[in-house]
């Protein structure tokens, strides 16, 4: 792909031309036949060359008035000194009536320039020998798309191109009212105003997303003004991927925000995408409640359950494995910190995650990891599928199932594969799942032929009762619910002392002894040892992980004055909920100056897939405030301002033409805010 350049030096360049018409007759007085002078031509070309400027281009020089417009731009696409190049015409264009029928540009005096466009082009392509730079052209001609649609270049491939169109019609069609150049300018200030987004970790915004702003604006400019006017561009294959264009830096990208920011770009690309690792990363680091990233691991206890799962991973115990407990019981965090520990890829990226493990599994080169919530049975069988070496061609006609994935394994006569399945009850249909491909999966790893090893995490539900089943029957359950309350008490003492030394007002010295009681207090009310409530109430499980509401709660208590004695901190944290929809439930009444918060949460609890985007959280959100507050969408900046305070309940994800996605990042959460989206009201809540 084309190398990525930064923005704000001489090697990235704009050549903006606007011609108009000379008079051809006297009185200034056109004939019916004669073109459009375009007087405003100029004008239009230095509206886009100025936004272009504050994308660190720099305005090409260019000569007197009467030099010859097409010697510029031949001086400029074969200019070795520029890296990246947009080339804005705003002109009349015509095709040639005899030989190849090319694309003309018509110069100020009504002829025809003696180069045709796909002759600068070629003058791009055509030499590959020589230095070139990346370049973007920017026709607002008339038949402008027979510029974007060379047969030769769109036969090119996609990494090989250095010249890129975007065309203000189609070969036959016509360009009115500068719409091209109106639209470009509107978009691109849009995207430096940051009224429009793609996601932070995008350090370029994707060409295809900038050309389908332009082409909406332009469908708007159509509705409004008449006459249908269709964008064409550079044609590339549906299934290119990864089309890093480096013609306009993204003003939203901040580096650290990457959603791998932590791990090296070059080790990312190896990463399937259904692998996820952003998922195991934060779930092993233990940090999402006080919103830390992964610089610093705080996964605490489960030392028993760490040692088995590190025993089974170097190749102990039964092939199959089921890791299963009640929401939020920390099912996740225990297998994100073994899979960081053990992926060749991420184990030393991460080592600050799982160094501190009481035992640690050896690097495993045959480890193929999917995090399954929203994805489908053919979207898991396929990553499975290429983590464990397959291409394209090897795909079977009918997809990868249970049989062919056991072939793969078995293809080598090396250790088995190990493949780990993680949220397996919030994919797609986790019953289809569970029958059509992890069951035969799970049957072949329990045989001593087996050339693949299986560990699945998912919560104890009906609907993959013969999976966990089989796990129970054959020693390779590991129910996470059957901890003893006195080490969770004790892990939870540490977690939360941990969470409280760093950064927090109770890492002061005169803070010591609260810290301790705080988080002795939050550990009991977590647990029921030392708690003088639960004598008083009707004492069972909690039906939320120990470790996600303690975490959760620790934020809120952040959030208010920091107590100093050790007593009134034990009492806070003894006054911690002891569920995660009574948690949430707090944190929203304590918000009543953001009316939207709510609403939004909910519209993201109906999310499907990897989320929604704020385009469609403003049409959507409305759908759930209280009845009488109105039904027009959202203002952006007001999606924006609730998102900003709901951050830690998110997850985030980049759809394919760089847009954020937003999704609830528990599902425990989407449960609570679809059957209570207005509040709870009393009425008995049901995790």
């Amino acid at each position: 792909m084309p190398e990525t350049v930064e923005s704000g030096n001489k090697s990235r360049t704009a050549l903006t031309i606007g011609l108009s018409l000379m008079s051809q007759h006297e009185g200034d007085l056109p004939m019916l036949d004669d073109l459009d002078p375009l007087c405003e031509a100029p004008a239009h070309a230095a509206s886009v060359s100025e936004v272009l400027s504050e994308f660190g281009y720099v305005t090409a020089p260019q000569s007197d008035s009467a030099a010859d417009p097409g010697e510029e731009i031949r001086k400029a696409v074969t200019c070795a000194d520029t890296k990246v190049l947009v080339v804005h015409v705003v002109a009349h264009g015509r095709l040639a009536e005899t030989g190849d029928r090319d694309l003309h540009v018509v110069g100020s005096d009504g002829q025809d320039l003696d180069d045709p466009v796909s002759a600068w082009i070629s003058l791009i392509e055509s030499h590959r020998g020589k230095p070139r730079p990346l370049t973007l052209f920017i026709l607002d001609l008339c038949h402008s798309g027979a510029a974007a649609t060379l047969h030769w270049h769109q036969e090119m491939p996609v990494d090989c191109r250095r010249a890129w169109v975007i065309a203000a019609s189609g070969r036959e069609g016509k360009a009115f009212d500068y719409r091209l150049s109106r639209a470009t300018a509107e978009v691109l200030r849009k995207y430096r105003d940051e009224t429009l987004r793609v996601d932070a970790s995008y350090s370029h915004i994707p060409l295809p997303t900038v050309v389908h702003e332009i082409a909406r604006v332009v469908t708007k400019l159509n509705a409004a003004e008449g006459f249908k006017q269709l964008i064409e561009g550079s044609r590339v294959p549906f299934f290119t991927r990864d089309l890093d264009l480096p013609f306009f830096p993204n003003p939203c990208h901040r580096p650290q925000e990457s959603a791998l920011s932590h791990v090296d770009a070059g080790v990312a690309s190896l990463l399937d995408e259904a692998f996820d690792p952003r998922h195991f990363m934060l779930r092993g680091a233990g940090t999402e409640p006080l919103d830390r990233g992964v610089g610093q691991g705080y996964f605490r206890g489960r030392e028993r359950e760490v040692i088995t799962l590190t025993g089974w991973l170097n190749g102990q115990g039964p092939g199959f494995r089921v890791v299963t407990g009640k929401p939020g019981v920390g099912k996740s965090a225990l297998l994100g910190v073994l899979v960081c520990a053990a992926h060749p890829q991420l184990r030393d990226v991460t080592q600050s995650l799982w160094f501190s493990l009481p035992v640690k599994p050896a690097r495993n080169d045959r480890l193929a990891v999917v995090h399954a919530r929203r994805r489908d049975l053919e979207q898991i069988a396929d990553s499975l599928a290429r983590q464990l070496g397959a291409t394209e061609q090897d795909r079977p006609l009918g997809g990868w199932d249970a049989y062919s994935l056991i072939q793969l394994t078995q293809a080598t006569a090396s250790a088995p594969y190990t493949l780990v399945i993680d949220a397996l009850d919030e994919a797609e249909r986790p019953e289809d799942i569970a029958q059509v491909l992890l069951l035969p999966l799970a049957r072949a790893a329990l045989t001593t032929t087996s050339g693949l090893r299986l560990l699945v995490g998912a919560r104890p539900e009906p609907r993959l009762t013969t999976l966990i089943a089989l796990a129970d029957d054959t020693g390779g359950l590991l129910n996470l619910d059957h901890a003893q309350p006195s080490d969770i008490d004790r892990a939870l003492r540490q977690y939360v002392g941990d969470l409280l030394a760093v950064d927090t007002p109770y890492a002061a010295w005169e803070a010591a002894g609260a810290a301790a009681a705080l988080a002795e207090g939050i550990a009991a009310r977590m647990t029921g040892i030392n708690d003088p409530n639960r004598d008083q109430e009707e004492t069972k499980p909690l039906g939320w992980g120990e470790f996600l509401v303690a975490g959760l709660y620790l934020r809120h208590v952040l959030t208010l004055p920091t107590q100093y004695d050790p007593v009134a901190a034990r009492d806070l944290g003894l006054a911690a909920p002891v569920d995660l929809p009574e948690l949430l439930e707090l944190d929203l009444a304590r918000r009543t100056d953001q009316p939207y918060l709510r609403p939004l949460l909910t519209a993201l609890a109906h999310a499907e897939g990897l989320g929604m985007p704020e385009r469609v959280l403003a049409h959507v959100t409305p759908a759930f405030v209280p009845p009488g507050s109105g039904e027009d969408p959202l203002p952006i900046d007001g999606v924006r301002a609730a998102l900003a305070q709901a951050r830690f309940y998110l997850r985030r994800d980049v759809d394919i033409d760089g847009t954020t996605l937003y999704r609830l990042f528990h599902e425990g959460l989407a449960e609570h805010l679809r059957a209570f989206p207005h509040g709870c009201s009393g009425e008995e809540q049901t995790p």
